[in-house]
C-alpha cells in the first residue's frame, strides 16, 4: 500500500478497511486474517479486523495473510492474496473522512493462537 506511517491508529484502520473490503466485494461473512506472528504492527492491524467483525489466526489458513519482516532496520508488512484493486479500495477507505463501521459485542471477531477454531 506503499508508505504509510505504522502508528497503533494508522494500522488500526488497516485491519477495520481490509475486513470491509472483504465484506463488501468478496461476500465474505466472516473474514479471516492469517498473520506469521504477534507483535506490535500485526496485533495493531489485527485489533482493527477483528472490530470489523473478521476472526485472526496465528499461523493458520486465512482469506488473507499478512506478513511482517524487519530489513535494515525498517519494519514492512506484506498482505498476501490481495490485488491491485483491493489495495485501491483500502486506500480510499483509510484516507476518506468516514467512519469505518465498527462491531460490537459478540460480533467483534476472535484471535486464534492454536490454528483454527473449534
Amino acid at each position: 500500500m506503499g508508505l504509510y506511517p505504522l502508528t497503533m491508529e494508522n494500522l488500526l484502520r488497516v485491519g477495520l478497511a481490509l475486513c470491509t473490503i472483504l465484506k463488501i466485494d468478496r461476500g465474505i461473512e466472516k473474514p479471516t486474517l492469517c498473520v506469521d506472528e504477534l507483535n506490535f504492527l500485526t496485533m495493531s492491524i489485527s485489533v482493527g479486523f477483528m472490530a470489523g467483525g473478521g476472526d485472526v489466526f496465528l499461523d493458520g489458513e486465512g482469506d488473507v495473510r499478512l506478513v511482517s519482516s524487519v530489513e535494515s532496520g525498517r519494519a514492512y508488512l506484506e498482505f498476501k492474496e490481495l490485488n491491485e484493486d483491493d489495495t485501491r479500495k483500502i486506500e480510499a477507505i483509510i484516507f476518506s473522512r468516514y467512519n469505518i463501521p465498527r462491531k460490537e459485542g459478540e460480533e467483534i471477531g476472535k484471535l486464534w493462537t492454536r490454528g483454527k477454531a473449534p
